[in-house]
């Protein structure tokens, strides 16, 4: 350190400066990371800005709490930040001597630090934490630690930062029922709702729950405590709950829906992401419930959760009813997923589930499978372009291809030599993030890591494998079944005509561009390109799923590199990053927005369209294949078309697919939304892999929702 300040010292002036994480993070740098940076979070917590308590059903509310806002290192979401060097030259320049040192140690030791590429989505085990409450927990972590061969020992260590962790949820726990105390009434439904939290954090999140209200607002806590990331499986843990309190007459139906709205709007405020509800067990059983409509129809005009409805054939009527009117409510809520095709897509990819919790299934983030509580799952890890591969390929291997065999194969090479360096990279950050960025929450609320003694980076979950986002297939079949026509079978253009048109993106070649265009397109169910779209779809997927992670569980096996398709706003920034391509489209145009059609190209109806999806190796790929549909709402005005249109529904996963979502917003509507976006802040349109807010759209996305094909 030079001169001056001993390390304790700096700690306490980087709290002074308003660093409380960075002042944990430096009191004791001879511990172990995950200890570093449970210490962290342990010195945040006690000063951490709490939204106000407004009288409301449910509190925490509002955005994320651990948000870094005016700190130089903090903690966001699921990671460590980089150092904010606004916030820290700010600071510096109106340090005194002993606060610059304080800022110049913190500099030198976070500048070492390593910020892993890739992304994660996770579900905390909810229901164990209903079940056991956090003292069940702490009393495995005591149990930890009384194993723990050494005072040094890894282990010990991370048991140490298990048992500062939940300090840290009392931390935080105390002084939310402090906020709650200071609340004034204004009037008697204030008074009530605050009353009823105040006896609910008497017992929860530390005791088990017992009644609805208590678990939901247990649910809620540890939402936020997280991080503020997806619900999991929430109708399925909040069932013996709710109809406990339904039964003893203490809870409505009606009461339902407003207290689950209540938890909709908080995921909504924080911009979180998925709860999966419904669905049924491999052996057909149904899950569905009472609460599963409820949790529908307390969706209805709603942008968050990304609400994903788990289907099967013995799925009641009416979950399928509540469903539809939702989905007309024109919010794109509930996303609709084929269990039987899920489970069947497993067993082809082989995800590691185990019979008995196999239904445990769920989704982080859009729509990413995990395991409710139990798994570290890389979601998004890493993304292949596949239009970018196919612009390299082009330019160095069409001019001189014999047929579209041999140019289709060097493309192939090609992607299997992308995928290969994805998986190596991919790897790479899962290792540095063992070792540089461990999740002290995480690895005290997803099993086995705390029974295990091994954090949750570092493999401690039961299940972990890597979700890879493939994306614009659309445009590479599209690009490939024009080549193949106009090239190689009709021999209209020459490879090297094609690749000079590309690289001054069709600049004085408007025909040819139309010729491109007029070619056989994917999502109008023509066998052809179907086949083309599926050979791809499974050369990519299948190449993916061979490889396996770094990271491994408690069977030391790694797990797989699981393909999925899910663009969400994405597809128009990675499309910048890609040139012209035969398919017509303009250097720098979006791609295609998941696994469907690119936008407009399917122009023989639905059934058609779906068809064609449904030739993607969809088995193989059960990261998930988003799909989008529109539909105009007269599908949805009498019983007669209702009935249609969930046939419609059944027909595509009865072909295979896995996925579909669903978007029934005028076409007046949405011209004269771009048009006039100032007009409609409160619109919610389906966009690749969530619903979202057209006001929080760029220009380039408006634009491409409207060339979607309406059905």
């Amino acid at each position: 350190m030079g001169r001056g300040l001993k390390q304790t010292a700096v700690s306490e002036v980087l709290e002074r400066l308003g660093e409380p994480f960075a002042a944990g993070f430096m009191r004791d740098p001879d511990a172990t990371m995950v200890e570093r940076f449970a210490d962290a979070l342990n010195t945040w917590a006690r000063v951490l800005p709490l939204r106000p308590y407004d009288g409301g059903l449910l509190y925490p509310s509002g955005p994320k709490y651990w948000n870094p806002e005016g700190m130089a290192v903090g903690w966001y979401y699921v990671t460590a930040t980089p150092l904010d060097r606004g916030v820290f030259e700010r600071k510096l320049a109106a340090a005194n001597p002993a606060e610059r040192e304080a800022l110049e140690e913190l500099e030198r030791v976070w500048s070492a630090h390593v910020f892993p590429g890739g992304y994660t989505h996770s579900i905390p085990h909810y229901e164990r934490v209903l079940r056991e409450g956090l003292n069940g927990f702490d009393e495995r972590v005591r149990k930890g630690l009384q194993t723990a061969s050494s005072e040094r020992d890894s282990r010990a260590g991370f048991f140490r930062a298990m048992n500062t962790t939940l300090e840290t949820a009392r931390i935080l726990h105390n002084r939310i029922v402090d906020e709650i105390e200071r609340f004034v009434a204004g009037d008697d439904e204030q008074r009530g709702n605050r009353d009823a939290l105040l006896a609910a954090l008497r017992v929860v999140p530390f005791r088990p729950a017992e009644r609805f209200f208590d678990a939901l607002v247990a649910t809620n806590f540890t939402f936020y405590f997280d991080g503020c990331d997806d619900l999991g499986r929430f109708d399925q843990y909040l069932r013996p709950y709710f109809e406990r309190s339904l039964a003893e007459g203490e809870l409505s139906h009606d009461r339902a829906v407003e207290l689950v709205r209540a938890q909709w709007e908080n995921v909504n405020a924080a911009t979180a992401w998925n709860a999966a509800i419904g669905g049924t067990k491999p052996d057909g059983t149904d899950l569905s419930s009472e609460l599963t409509i409820v949790c529908i129809e307390a969706a209805r005009g709603m942008r968050r959760p990304n609400l994903a409805l788990r289907l099967g054939p013995s799925t009641p009527d009416s979950v399928w009813e509540a469903a539809l009117d939702t989905i007309v409510s024109g919010c794109g809520l509930p996303a609709l997923y084929w269990d039987p095709n899920y489970y069947r897509a497993m067993d082809a990819s082989g995800i590691p589930l185990p019979v008995e919790e196999r239904h445990e299934y769920a989704f982080g983030g859009c729509t990413e499978l995990m395991v409710h509580g139990r798994s570290n799952v890389g979601s998004l890890d890493d993304d292949i372009n596949v239009p970018g591969v196919l612009e390299r390929s082009l330019h160095g291997r069409l001019s001189t291809a014999a047929d579209f065999p041999e140019f289709y194969e060097g493309f192939r090479n090609d992607l299997a030599a992308t995928i290969a360096s994805i998986v190596e990279r991919v790897n790479l950050w899962q290792q540095q993030k063992a070792e540089w960025q461990p999740q002290p929450i995480r690895s005290l609320l997803i099993d086995d890591c705390v029974d295990r003694g091994v954090e949750y980076s570092a493999g401690g979950a039961r299940y972990n494998w890597s979700v890879i986002n493939v994306m614009g297939l659309a445009n590479a079949i599209d690009s490939l079944a024009a080549l193949r026509t106009l090239v190689f079978e009709e021999r209209r253009f020459t490879g090297r005509e094609i690749v000079d048109v590309l690289a001054r993106d069709f600049d004085g070649a408007e025909e040819l561009r139309r010729e491109l265009q007029n070619a056989p397109r994917y999502g109008n169910g023509d066998p052809e390109v179907d086949s083309l779209a599926h050979d791809l779809s499974q050369f990519i997927f299948t190449k993916f799923l061979k490889y396996r992670t770094w990271r491994r569980g408690a069977d030391g096996e790694g797990g797989p590199f699981v393909p999925s398709c899910l663009m969400f706003v994405t597809y128009v920034p990675f499309g910048r990053a890609v040139g012209a391509t035969p398919d017509g489209r303009r250097a720098k145009e979006p791609i295609a927005d998941s696994a469907g059609p690119y936008q407009g190209r399917d122009r023989s109806g639905p059934t058609a369209m779906m068809r064609s999806v449904t030739q993607l190796d969809q088995q193989h790929a059960p990261g998930t294949l988003v799909v989008n549909l529109r539909l105009a709402r007269h599908h949805f005005a009498t019983p007669e078309q209702r009935a249609n249109t969930k046939a419609l529904l059944r027909t595509y996963f009865d072909m295979g697919g896995l996925q579909i979502q669903v978007n029934v917003v005028d076409q007046e509507v949405l011209r004269d939304a771009v048009a006039h976006p100032e007009k409609y802040g409160d619109l919610i349109v389906r966009v690749g892999g969530y619903s979202e807010y057209w006001s929080n759209l760029e220009p380039a996305l408006r634009e491409s929702v409207l060339l979607r094909t309406e059905h």
